[in-house]
């Protein structure tokens, strides 16, 4: 598991763990291990080709999942390195070895862009992302994708939509949430949440189901083709943060403001609408969503109040 002590990484080597692998997680920090997970400190960005090599072959993994990398809100030039470098280092890596471990790419819809009210993602939808983030993660989605159709190396590509659950970014609109509702718990204060016009309505789901859609993808005989994971139906935004707010109990004064001109632009923003076909992922993964997001966002604020040692 690349980046398997990462937000998105977690949830997906928890989901290979229940399912009686034995897990190996690969990433720089130590200090994060898993312990359901044998860790191994690498820095894919850094160490040489042959040493990534070297250390696939030791541990001869029937599966290789990529969920490394710096979030949306990272420089681009942290983002390029860390997403589409490390991407392409790993992939000569697989090339080099004399077995073939399944390999999948954990990518974004935010690869296809904004999309039109109303009309889903589906599997011939043409990728037109609008910012740095997306543009990275695509071009990591496509190096993928050429090396499986060359016969290089087997591999599927999952797009997640927007995932909440334990453990949330805090650069995401639900992680800035959480944080200032904790912080205001902590207090003993009113939250203060200014945000931009909660207009959106975008397909979510829980990030155990994304570990879970990971998990089929590596058990699916489906290869060289990217599956879009989502649950198919969009939720409004705003509902989405007056959940949380209620949820944590912490009295909030809420302002949408617009945001100022020529103010920051998220590098993965897309429109305000955004869902997906589900029906690819049933045919080629057997995965659909199972998880109510009710319980993705009451988890996640119990286990930041669990974690912040605070009852």
């Amino acid at each position: 598991m690349l980046g398997g002590t990462g937000w998105v990484g977690r949830h997906v080597s928890a989901s290979f763990a229940a399912e009686g692998y034995d897990v190996v997680t690969v990433a720089r920090d130590p200090g994060k291990r898993l312990p359901y997970a044998r860790f191994v400190p690498l820095d894919l960005t850094a160490e040489p080709v042959e040493r990534i090599a070297e250390t696939l072959r030791a541990e001869r993994p029937a599966v290789v999942v990529n969920a490394a990398g710096r979030p949306w809100g990272s420089s681009e030039e942290v983002m390029r390195t860390s997403l589409l470098e490390l991407a392409e280092r790993v992939l000569t890596a697989l090339a080099s070895l004399p077995f073939r471990p399944r390999f999948v790419q954990v990518g974004t819809v935010m690869e296809y862009g904004p999309t039109a009210p109303g009309v889903p993602i589906g599997e011939h939808t043409e990728p037109r992302p609008a910012g740095p983030y997306g543009e990275i993660k695509l071009a990591a989605s496509t190096a993928v994708l050429e090396a499986a159709r060359a016969g290089r190396l087997d591999a599927v590509v999952v797009r997640l939509v927007n995932v909440a659950g334990p453990g949330t970014a805090p650069a995401s609109l639900l992680g800035r949430v959480l944080e200032e509702l904790l912080a205001a718990r902590a207090e003993s204060r009113e939250a203060e949440l200014v945000l931009a016009p909660l207009r959106a309505e975008r397909d979510y789901i829980d990030i155990r189901d994304a570990g879970d859609a990971v998990l089929a993808a590596a058990h699916a005989t489906v290869g060289g083709r990217a599956v879009n994971i989502g649950s198919g139906s969009t939720v409004p935004v705003r509902r989405l943060v007056r959940r949380l707010i209620a949820v944590s109990g912490v009295p909030t004064r809420l302002e949408e403001r617009a945001p100022d001109v020529g103010g920051p632009v998220s590098p993965g923003a897309g429109g305000d609408w955004l869902a997906i076909d589900p029906e690819p992922a049933r045919l080629h993964l057997g995965w659909k969503a199972q998880r109510p997001l009710e319980g993705a966002l009451s988890d996640d604020w119990h286990d930041r109040v669990r974690r912040s040692g605070r009852p």
